[in-house]
């Protein structure tokens, strides 16, 4: 009976780290659930990263608690085959026989030997493999993803969550890294060690959602990428313990140690140091003590005050702000702005330290664009005005005066336009208004910070908002095709006095640079027909200038045609006046002459009629002296020069030498 109650207390320390891994793997498991429940209910990145993170961590539990109980199974069985071989000693020798017989007991032994030579190892791969494809998915989501989805509010239940994740972890891994330091509990010291890397992916998690509740979201999705490349500096450690496990020298007094046993991670566990840790993991891999050197000796005595002295330098920097060019600060105490200090321009600036003053400093000269109306993607190929572009649709109502100019007036006396043919609509159901879409830019820059920062608790929102409100009340008086045609410059100068008439009332602290109306358009459904529309009135357009040129082309030509006209005529009206009176008196002239000599008279104008009639032909001149028998040959080709065809020709004398 003594002998079975010593037993029973020798076993029960062995099972405490037993039981502590199953509980922590229980709650490990359990957390990694609730942190991926929450990551998709919520839309948190970081948080979806650090419940893998968790559910790694139950998988190495797992191997951890089948390592511990197998290191528990060998113990027990070295010491009960020990107290029997001392028994059998003390009873009587021990034969060869029985030698054999006693190394068929050591079966646990055996099987903790293959477990820690074949399934460790291979484990170690497997966690690699895991560890290295988590942390490279969520990296290329990450990276993949231009813009994330808002995580949903309220966070305070998810924060509540998480942070007690981090806390339990701890917890859990503190305890736990406290037992594996003993060499009968060694078989939990990577769980331990991973517990407390989730214990710290869940703090860092929290504090990203603590910051995106405070409108800080680039916290949260700083904290996702630090969460997955921690997953892959785990799994190069991880990748680099193997590869040294091959070159690594084999020491007999030296316990192995797996690889899935993160050196990195289990300086978090241990309370001996950063220093003592590094310097075990030393001694294991190259196999001399560097913990007795002089050097870490020399840095294990200055370490401490080093960090110190730092640590207080980097808070002492806190006192100092230094504003860049182009910027303005604010400084708060306690959080809230001093009374009576205005903001504080380029240079070195001194403060109380954080947190006792924070220094807000803003780009004052830098010009900002606000978006209002549609959220433009940033994947778009082309903006046209038949595919969508942007995250969600948004319409002005504006007025549609062409509609109401060119709409068809009913019976005389009756201004109310009528209805259409065949159809029953009444003239109540015709509304002159159009729908239209598109994204406004305003071009703002802060002229007062401290009305920027503290009139109000969005000041970007706020602006945003008056846009709004006075891009609604412009479109509703203004005409549609204006707004998209020769008005849109005009429109830009009104919209930019009425924003910057309304953030001066309600004291906003910005300067309108600047208002552009690039982006509107007809809405998406109606894109198609109104591109048919514009089509038909630049067709129309087309058509008034050509007959516009044709009139230009044929008016001109026509009054020229009929002034000439009129110049002949009134030309052929004065001639045949003046000509006439001159012709008649001529007549009684030469009727006078005829009267006194009638045959001169007509000599005479038959000799001036021959002048006249042949004054342009060539005439040939044929002798009164030719024979009457001879032929005469006549060239009548022209002769452009004399003796150009051959020699001239000499008359001929008549034969007898008679005189002509």
């Amino acid at each position: 009976m003594p002998d079975v109650t010593e037993q029973q207390a020798e076993q029960l320390p062995l099972k405490r780290a037993e039981s502590a891994a199953g509980f922590v793997l229980v709650v490990t498991g359990v957390a990694g659930l609730v942190a991926l429940l929450l990551a998709r209910g919520y839309r948190s990145a970081s948080a979806e990263a650090e419940a893998w993170h968790l559910l790694v961590g139950a998988l190495v539990w797992v191997v951890a608690l089948m390592h511990q109980r197998l290191r528990r199974l060998a113990d027990e069985e070295a010491r009960e085959v020990g107290s029997l071989r001392a028994r059998r000693e003390r009873e009587a020798g021990t034969s060869l026989f029985e030698e054999e017989r006693q190394l068929d007991l050591f079966m646990a032994r055996n099987r903790l030997e293959q477990f820690e030579k074949y399934f460790l190892p291979a484990f170690s791969i497997v966690i690699l493999l895991a560890l290295g494809g988590l942390s490279a998915w969520l990296l290329r989501r990450l990276a993949t993803t231009a813009e994330p989805p808002p995580v949903r509010q309220p966070l305070m239940t998810a924060v509540v969550f998480i942070v007690g994740i981090a806390f339990v972890s701890f917890l859990l891994g503190r305890y736990t890294g406290g037992l594996a330091t003993r060499k009968p509990w060694r078989g939990i010291r990577p769980g331990a060690s991973y517990s407390m890397s989730c214990a710290l992916g869940s703090f860092l998690v929290g504090v990203g959602l603590v910051c995106y509740h405070y409108e800080l979201p680039v916290v949260e999705r700083v904290m996702a990428y630090v969460v997955s490349g921690l997953l892959g500096v785990i799994a190069l450690e991880l990748l680099l313990s193997l590869v040294l496990s091959v070159y690594r020298p084999r020491l007999a007094a030296q316990e192995p140690r797996p690889a899935y046993d993160s050196r990195l991670l289990g300086m978090l566990t241990t309370s001996r140091g950063l220093l003592r840790t590094t310097a075990e993991t030393l001694d294991y891999q190259f196999g001399f003590r560097v913990s007795e050197t002089w050097f870490y000796r020399f840095l294990e005595r200055a370490i401490a005050p080093l960090i110190l002295f730092q640590m207080a330098t980097l808070y002492l920097l806190t006192c100092f702000v230094i504003v860049d060019t182009g910027e303005q600060a604010v400084i708060e105490r306690w959080g809230r702005p001093l009374k009576g200090r205005e903001a504080l321009g380029p240079g070195l600036k001194l403060k109380w330290p954080w947190p006792i003053d924070i220094a807000r400093r803003y780009p004052v000269k830098r010009v900002e664009m606000l978006m209002v109306g549609e959220q433009i993607k940033e994947d778009v190929e082309a903006y046209l005005w038949t595919i969508s572009h942007a995250e969600k649709p948004y319409n002005l109502l504006v007025a549609n005066r062409e509609t109401e100019q060119h709409t068809p007036k009913g019976p005389e006396g009756d201004t109310r336009p009528a209805p259409p043919e065949g159809k029953g609509a009444e003239p109540e159901d015709v509304v002159p208004v159009s729908m239209l879409a598109g994204t406004v830019y305003v071009y703002y820059a802060v002229r007062d910070l401290y009305d920027f920062l503290y009139s109000y608790a969005d000041p970007k929102a706020t602006l945003s908002a008056v846009s709004h409100g006075e891009l609604v009340r412009y479109a509703a008086s203004s005409d549609f095709l204006e707004l998209l045609g020769r008005g849109r410059g005009e429109a830009a100068t009104h919209l930019k006095k009425r924003i910057q008439g309304r953030a001066d009332e309600i004291g906003l602290g910005v300067d309108i640079v600047g208002v552009s109306l690039q982006g509107v358009h007809p809405p998406i459904e109606v894109g198609e027909s109104f591109e048919d529309v514009v089509g038909a009135m630049e067709d129309k357009a087309a058509s008034v200038l050509e007959a516009k040129g044709y009139r230009n082309d044929t008016v001109p030509a026509a009054e020229a045609a009929a002034h000439r006209r009129e110049t002949e005529a009134d030309a052929y009206k004065r001639r045949r006046t003046a000509v006439a009176p001159a012709q008649a008196a001529r007549f009684l002239d030469q009727l006078g002459v005829f009267r006194i000599s009638p045959r001169v008279f007509r000599h005479r104008e038959l000799l001036s009629m021959m002048e006249e009639a042949l004054a342009d032909r060539r005439k040939i001149i044929k002798p009164a002296w030719a024979d009457a028998h001879e032929v005469t040959v006549i060239d009548l080709k022209d002769v452009l020069l004399p003796g150009m065809f051959g020699p001239e020709l000499e008359p001929t004398p008549p034969s007898g030498g008679a005189n002509p």
